[in-house]
This record gives C-alpha cells, sequence and structure tokens, in this order.
C-alpha cells in the first residue's frame, strides 16, 4: 500500500513538472518547475518501486539511478539557467 502511495505520488510529482513546462512562459520559471519537480518525482518513485519489490540485488541499480539523478539534474538545471542568463533570454522575452 505504502509503496503504490510513494509510485503514485512520484508519478503525480513528475507530471506536475511536465505541465509547468508547458505552461510557464520564462525559462527561468520552466526550470523551477521541472528541476523541483523531476528531482523529488523520480525519487519518490524508485524509492516506491524499492519498497514494493523487496530488497533484491537489482535494487542497487535503482539506489544508483537515485544518486545519478541527485547528481546531475542540479548542474543540468544550473547549466541551461547559466546559458539563458549570459544570452540574455530574460530581457528577449520582456520584449
Amino acid at each position: 500500500m505504502t509503496a503504490t502511495l510513494l509510485i503514485y505520488l512520484g508519478a503525480a510529482l513528475i507530471l506536475i513538472g511536465t505541465v509547468g513546462i508547458i505552461r510557464f512562459k520564462d525559462v527561468y520559471s520552466r526550470l523551477q518547475a521541472s528541476g523541483v519537480s523531476d528531482n523529488v518525482g523520480i525519487t519518490i518513485l524508485l524509492t516506491g518501486l524499492i519498497i514494493r519489490g523487496g530488497w533484491e540485488t537489482h535494487d542497487w541499480t535503482i539506489l544508483l539511478l537515485i544518486g545519478l539523478t541527485l547528481a546531475t539534474n542540479p548542474v543540468a538545471t544550473h547549466s541551461i539557467a547559466k546559458s539563458a542568463f549570459v544570452q540574455h533570454h530574460a530581457e528577449k522575452e520582456r520584449r
């Protein structure tokens, strides 16, 4: 029951982030919507998968995926934000 709830909660957070990407107009707002919700959503979803199946040998792979997501998602979000800042996207969108 708990594992299923975590899986649905993680999927809902990922869906909310996707809607935020589509709905928001500003690059920085899109990054905020996608970066936070996807990072938390994927972590919760994968944790639900570990709980649902019980601890087995392939769960090390899921833990590795959680670690890689927590390490790479903020770096990618920062890189996109820095690129948008350097290219002056905020000024172009105000016009």
